[in-house]
């Protein structure tokens, strides 16, 4: 068993090499074309990281809306991913190999009541599971990282919404107002680095609705997709974007009510477990604990009763 692991492992590590060298030098080249026109259009502003970037699609286009944006987080990724699946493959040979596994069903088999024979196939699972977890804990970081990303976009849509609706019914134009509404905000959260990419693309003389539809394919969280959808379309209608700005905003304002409305509602719901955890075994004590102690007193006073004790 552990011959046939190794033979595995000498096979599979340099195939996961030569693939990542080839994954890494394709990365590199695409990089190095793409460098020149990135020097172009650096004096006008234009944000590096949204170059090259039409195809959003696989491995690539998920790691990017996660925000890891670099040339070579795509082999980061599958070199951790296979990495780990290699240590999985390490700790299942030295399970085997110590007989931890036979000795773990042994004793599992030895439960009386035939639950062993029950519990006996998932303890021969348990490290196939284990090279199935440690191969997934690099998708699930970025999978978290994503989640946080989306979620701070969904906090500051609302508050750029309502500003540049007030900005906008001051008779500020669009672009004035998301540079003014950008310039006062931090520069550190993903919307304001996103916006400021579509203002890049804008400066390299792209369209403003090329402009939007690239930003919404960047960011892809639904709520700013509708927003930038709704832009849209009054760009191409000829539609006031003032009017335009104002039914965002309240829509958005009716949307945060009802999520806040939904959340509230949900609340007795989350509390169930915390009182049966928390208060039901206090107040069992408080109610039975003085019946059980009259119970218990008078049941010894009937038993020394029978026994003339």
């Amino acid at each position: 068993m552990e011959l046939a692991v190794w033979i595995v492992l000498l096979v599979l590590v340099p195939v996961i090499g030569l693939w990542t060298w080839n994954a890494a030098s394709s990365q590199s080249s695409i990089h190095a074309r793409l460098q020149e026109q990135d020097s172009r259009n650096k004096a006008a502003g234009v944000d590096e990281s949204v170059l090259g970037q039409e195809d959003l699609r696989g491995v690539h286009g998920w790691l990017f809306r996660a925000g890891l944006r670099s040339p070579f987080a795509p082999m980061v990724f599958w070199l951790s991913t296979s990495l780990l699946f290699v240590l999985g493959l390490v700790v299942w040979s030295r399970l085997y190999s110590t007989g931890t596994i036979d000795l773990a069903t042994d004793f599992i088999r030895s439960i009386p009541g035939g639950v062993g024979n029950v519990m006996v196939p998932f303890a021969l699972a348990m490290p196939w599971v284990l090279i199935v977890v440690l191969s997934l804990v690099p998708m699930l970081v970025v999978r978290s990282i994503r989640r946080k990303r989306v979620l701070e976009i969904e906090q500051d849509l609302p508050l750029l919404l309502d500003l540049l609706n007030t900005l906008s019914r001051a008779g500020v134009g669009f672009d004035a107002a998301l540079d003014r509404v950008l310039d006062a905000g931090s520069p550190d959260r993903p919307l304001a680095k996103e916006l400021r990419s579509f203002q890049a693309d804008n400066l390299a003389g792209r369209s403003r609705i090329d402009s939007l539809r690239r930003l919404m394919r960047r960011v892809e969280v639904p709520v700013f997709s509708t927003f930038v959808s709704a832009v849209v379309q009054a760009e191409q209608v000829g539609a006031g974007m003032g009017e335009t700005l104002r039914i965002q905003a309240k829509e958005m304002r009716t949307r945060r009510r009802e999520k806040a409305s939904a959340a509230a509602m949900a609340v007795p719901t989350l509390l169930v477990v915390p009182m049966v955890v928390g208060f039901l075994p206090g107040i069992f004590v408080v109610l039975l604990g003085p019946m059980i102690f009259q119970a218990f007193g008078a049941m010894g006073q009937t038993m020394r009763g029978v026994t003339g004790q």
